[in-house]
């Protein structure tokens, strides 16, 4: 595993902003104390703001260990990170690291993830979440058009389509733009 320069400074200031710091507002303290975290100067700022974070939350993750057997646990999140004494409940160190997400705290202790990040990896990573974000947001009118709860299944999705279909057919007197409209939504939820 890489030797990550940012496990000492994280650490130092987690213990010094009690009350937690965003992501972004850890970034500014450790390049406030100097830790250059953008030395890569033909990399992409796509490039550069991933690596910072991957930086971050390496350290973070890797923290979480040490600081449990101190008797902390971390929270974090982009939006907040906070050191939490572990409650008496939460017998070992082990406890505290379960309790988090498994599988991205394994992405960001994988340091092959860092070494292979490129500015074509970071946009595919952009452009992967913005196309889920988008169809998120798409399959959730979908669901109300056919009058369903987003997460209906496959069964549920064809019952509604039919009766909506029927009823809005042309050719059964029906409005040709609603019936266009369930059509679209029936393909997109059944994709």
């Amino acid at each position: 595993m890489q030797n990550n320069p940012l496990l000492a400074p994280i650490a130092r200031l987690l213990h010094e902003h009690p009350q937690g710091l965003s992501e972004y507002a850890l970034m500014k303290q450790l390049e406030f104390n100097g830790l250059a975290l953008d030395q890569e100067l033909d990399a992409s700022p796509e490039l550069l703001l991933f690596r910072k974070h991957f930086l971050i939350m390496n350290a973070l993750y890797r923290l979480q260990p040490v600081l449990a057997g101190e008797g902390f646990d971390i929270s974090i999140s982009a939006l907040h990170i906070q050191l939490h004494p572990l409650d008496s409940s939460q017998a070992s160190a082990e406890t505290a690291i379960i309790a988090n997400d498994q599988p991205l705290r394994d992405y960001y202790l994988d340091w092959s993830e860092f070494e292979k990040s490129s500015s074509d990896y970071v946009r595919a990573l952009l452009d992967g979440f913005w196309q889920r974000y988008m169809n998120s947001d798409r399959r959730s009118e979908a669901a109300q058009v056919l009058g369903l709860e987003e997460g209906a299944s496959t069964e549920q999705i064809r019952i509604a389509y039919r009766r909506l279909a029927s009823r809005h057919h042309p050719d059964r007197g029906g409005d040709a733009d609603q019936f266009r409209r369930v059509r679209e939504a029936y393909e997109l939820l059944m994709v």
